[in-house]
This record gives structure tokens, sequence and C-alpha cells, in this order.
């Protein structure tokens, strides 16, 4: 058979995604702050779209009063108010500014303080910028440093810390690959241990409690020689191997070891930490009688419409002006598209919130220890949504329980079969094993074989293993190391 070129019409259906869908996708995954800026963006690039208050509501009559009487000849009504124009200019002319001057200065002055302080920016409010540990560190340089060499290896150093505000490569590493002056640096380095936080610009843990201890004035050798020879075996609680190597009583080593837990060993965690982020919910749900009811947050979504003085402008069939029309129904058809798919982004997470509320009335009531587990899938079969749909709704989505607040996502975890055919969530059995933690023996903490026995005897078998992945994901370490002695 040759091979040939030719033309042929064929006929097929595909599914596509439209920028619109792609659009009403990307609105359904936003969290309150993200769209509560679109909006304000729309806002500002569509002129169909405007917000509705009470001066909008004025302005808006009087635009309707314009309208209706622009094709008619002045009426009495206008000549009057010309007529009051005039009078009030001669009226004006007889006023003694001086006396009104002063009388409205009285005024002002008597009505600042209640007027300010209910308009007035509250400055205890506003967040204040974060100082750095690189500036902190740098302010405190600059009064010590005693020649300019010394300065500036003290700031390279200062670059060189890590989070935790240990030197992130050693020093000799640091002057062979700059080709710095050894001397200039090691006397910057002394420099820098001496300022605050105590402790700072170390190269390990070591020589970070061991500066602590010199800037509080500690002269205890037995301190000095545990920090300097014996933190592994303080990690692993071995106080008597300590005490025996240290040719000293156990008592001592404990009571030296209440002064060592004093010490930071990250001395610059006070530093570099993300800022407060507050959340405002996107739903309430509170208890009325035996029931509990959902309550979407609308605040900010619901104060803006089409503004009617452009839709009656495009609604004229006199229009001549093509491009000016095809960019107003651009406009328009932008602005209903918008409105459209925040109500129906609004819908859709209140249909997912009541289900939710439903399945979970027992958390409600009772606390984490009674949350069910429960899948993405179960709730799209509930609401006749796809999972991917009930996904987005639940990302950066905040509702506000009794119990606390949480996002949608808290609500959705794998569940455990207990010995008796009950259900447990993941989270519920976290919270298991962090009371029966929080309720043991300091001095004989429970190991993880226990906490498993234990566990068993309230009706729920788990594997040795999945109590440890469990504990370590609550950040609770094992039982060697929670031990504690009085």
């Amino acid at each position: 058979m040759a091979l040939e070129i030719k033309l042929q019409l064929k006929q097929m259906q595909k599914l596509v995604m439209t920028t619109e869908l792609r659009n009403a996708i990307k609105l359904l995954t936003l969290s309150r702050l993200e769209l509560q800026q679109l909006v304000q963006q729309k806002l500002l690039e569509n002129p169909f779209l405007e917000e509705v208050n009470d001066e909008t509501e004025d302005e808006l009559d009087e635009q309707d009063t314009s309208l209706a009487g622009e094709n008619q000849k002045e009426d009495p009504v206008s000549v009057s108010k010309k007529e009051e124009e005039i009078d009030f200019r001669k009226k004006a002319e007889e006023i003694n500014w001086e006396d009104f001057t002063q009388a409205y200065q009285d005024n002002y002055e008597t009505n600042l303080s209640s007027d300010y302080q209910d308009k007035s920016p509250q400055y205890e409010n506003i967040l204040a910028s974060k100082v750095t540990l690189s500036e902190y560190l740098t302010n405190q340089l600059r009064l010590v440093w005693s020649s300019k060499e010394e300065f500036e290896a003290g700031c390279f150093l200062i670059g060189n810390l890590d989070e935790n505000g240990y030197l992130a490569t050693p020093l000799s590493e640091l002057i062979e690959q700059h080709h710095l002056d050894s001397s200039v640096v090691y006397k910057a380095h002394e420099l820098l241990k001496n300022l605050e936080p105590e402790g700072i610009g170390s190269q390990n843990l070591q020589e970070c409690l061991l500066a602590q201890v010199k800037h509080q004035g500690i002269t205890d050798p037995l301190i000095t020689k545990i920090i300097s020879n014996h933190l592994p075996e303080l990690e692993l609680s071995n106080f008597k191997a300590v005490a025996d190597k240290c040719n000293v009583a156990e008592k001592e080593v404990l009571e030296a070891l209440k002064f060592i837990k004093t010490l930071d060993p990250k001395p610059a965690r006070n530093f570099g930490g993300d800022e407060i982020k507050y959340i405002i919910p996107d739903i309430f749900v509170v208890k009325v009688d035996d029931k509990y009811v959902v309550y979407l947050n609308d605040d900010g979504f619901n104060n803006f419409r089409i503004n009617p003085f452009y839709r009656e402008f495009l609604h004229k069939k006199n229009s001549d002006n093509n491009a000016t029309k095809t960019y107003l129904e651009q406009k328009f058809r932008s602005a209903l598209w918008l409105l459209k798919t925040m109500r129906h982004r609004q819908q859709t997470i209140y249909k997912v919130s009541v289900s939710i509320v439903n399945r979970q009335k027992e958390f409600f009531d009772h606390g984490i220890s009674h949350l069910k587990p429960m899948v993405l899938r179960e709730i799209a079969k509930d609401i006749s949504l796809h999972e991917c749909t009930v996904s987005r709704v639940t990302s950066n989505k905040y509702m506000h329980t009794p119990q606390g607040l949480f996002e949608l996502k808290f609500f959705f975890t794998s569940g455990l079969t207990g010995t008796e055919g009950s259900r447990y969530s993941c989270i519920t059995v976290k919270n298991m094993i962090k009371e029966i933690i929080t309720k043991e023996n300091k001095e004989k903490p429970f190991s993880d074989k226990r906490i498993v026995q234990i566990l068993e005897g309230q009706n729920l078998k788990l594997a040795r293993r999945t109590i440890a992945k469990y504990r370590e994901d609550l950040g609770i370490l094992p039982s060697a190391r929670r031990k504690e002695l009085v």
C-alpha cells in the first residue's frame, strides 16, 4: 500500500479544560485571605464590580435621579436650588469669619480626644518587624571591636551562623577557604562568643554550653568536666557511669545535671521564627438546642455587585463606539462569572461543612477522643461531588467549633479497627498514646511494648513499631530518654 498525504474530516467528543474552568478550580482552592486579595484586585480592574455600602446607595440614588431627567428641561426644583445657592453666597459674605474660626477651633479641641481615639489606628495592634539575629549581633559587635579588621571578620562569622546559632563551617576551614588572617579571625570569634545570646557562634554543643558556664561565672569543675567529656552518657541517662568516671557520688552528678539543664543548647532559637499568622474562620459551627448549625463567614464577600450605571450604559442600543461596547461586554461577562463562581464556592463549602458536622457530632460533643476516621470519598458520595472537588474545598479552609479552630483537612484521617470492631482515627490513637505517657511514672516510664499492652486492655491491638512511629510523630522521646530521677 502506497503512502500518501490527504485531508480527512472526523467528528469526535472530548473534555476540554477551558480557561474559565481552570480559574473556577483555582478559586475553589484559595484561602480566605487570598480570595479577599483577588476580589480587591478585580474591584480595581473591572468597572462593573463595585462595593456596596451606605454611601454607594446614596450615590446610586443620585445617579438614577440624574439619568431619569437627563432629557428633560430644567424643572422648577433646579431653579429654586440655584436661587438658594445665590442666597447662600450673599449670606456667606456677612459671616464674621474670625468668630467662626475660633468656634470651630474650640469645638475641635473639645471633641478631639473621643473622635481621635475612635477613628485613629491602634498602634498597639500593628506588628513591628522582628530584629534578625544578624542585626542583633552586628549592633553589639560595633560596641566592642578594636580594629576594622576584627569588625569585618566578626561580620563574616555572623554571616556563617546556622539557624541554631552555631558556626556552620569550622573556623579552620573558613580561614583556609577564604585565605583569612587566622589571628584576626580567632580574636573576632572570641568577641562573638561574648555577645548575647550566650553561647552564640560556638562550633559544637560542648563549646556552646561551656561558653554559657563561663559567661555566668560558674567555677564548679564537675560541671565543666561533665560538659567537656560526658555528654553522651548524660543523653542515655547513664548517671552511674558518669559518677564513676568523675570519681564522685551519683548524687553530685544529678546536682550538676540540674544546672546543665538550665543552659540553652540552641542560643539562636528566639530569632528567625515565623511571624504569627492570624486565622479568620471560613465556617462557624454553633450548637443550637441539641443540633449543630453551620454558618458561613460571608464577611467581605457579599458586599459587591454589578454597577447599574455601566450595565444601563451597556444595554443602550444607540452606542456607536464598537470598541467601547466590546470592552464593556468583556468586563460584564467577567464580573458575572466572578459573582457566579464565588456563590458556587460558598455553596460547596457549606455542603462539605454540613456533611462533616453530621458525621462528627460526637467529636463536637466530647472532643478528640471521639473523632471518627473519615475519608474524602465518604463526603464526596454524601454530597454528590468528586473527591478532587472535596479535596480542593478542604484546603486552607478553617472551621470554628466548640472544640476549637480546625482546618477542614483535620477531620480526614485513616482508621484503625479495634478488637471489638470499633473504628479509631489515627489522631485519636495518638491522643491515647499521649495520655498514657503523660500519666506514667517519670522514674519508670512505659516502654513501647508496655504501651501496646495498655492499649490492648482498651480493645485496641497495635504493633510495637506502630506505637514507636506515632510516638515519634508526637515528638516524644523513647522511655530510656524520658526517665527522670528525683
